[in-house]
């Protein structure tokens, strides 16, 4: 067995889920309006909205349709892969609340509940 990568071709950004034809560099592509379909890890992606219309009995959607995108440029690809386009996401720490609020309210004594016989 090869332990090679396969090549890749330049100018092909994605092939299509359908048919397996290329989809180059900043050209038109289509993608299902569903949720399910545009998650990252689904990502489907289609050369017409022929082959987009293909996918719509295997998935049974309900309501759908095709939304026409443009895919980037190579160097707009690498950034996204490298995770230089995406926002660093920080956490804001908890607001600490001042002492006296920290207290708990007194607990009220239990309630004594007495059940009668039906009769």
């Amino acid at each position: 067995m090869s332990t090679e990568a396969p090549e890749v071709d330049p100018n092909v950004w994605h092939r299509c889920n359908s048919c397996k034809k290329p989809i180059a560099y900043q050209a038109i592509y289509w993608v299902c309006n569903v949720s399910t379909c545009n998650r990252v890890r689904t990502g489907l992606r289609f050369c017409s909205v022929s082959c987009w219309d293909a996918h719509l009995p295997l998935m049974n959607h309900r309501e759908s349709w095709a939304e026409e995108k443009k895919a980037p440029s190579l160097d707009e690809w690498k950034k996204t892969l490298a995770g230089e386009d995406e926002p660093k996401r920080t956490r804001k720490p908890k607001e600490e609340k001042p002492a006296e609020e920290k207290k708990a309210a007194p607990l009220a004594p239990p309630k004594i509940l007495i059940r009668r016989r039906s009769e």
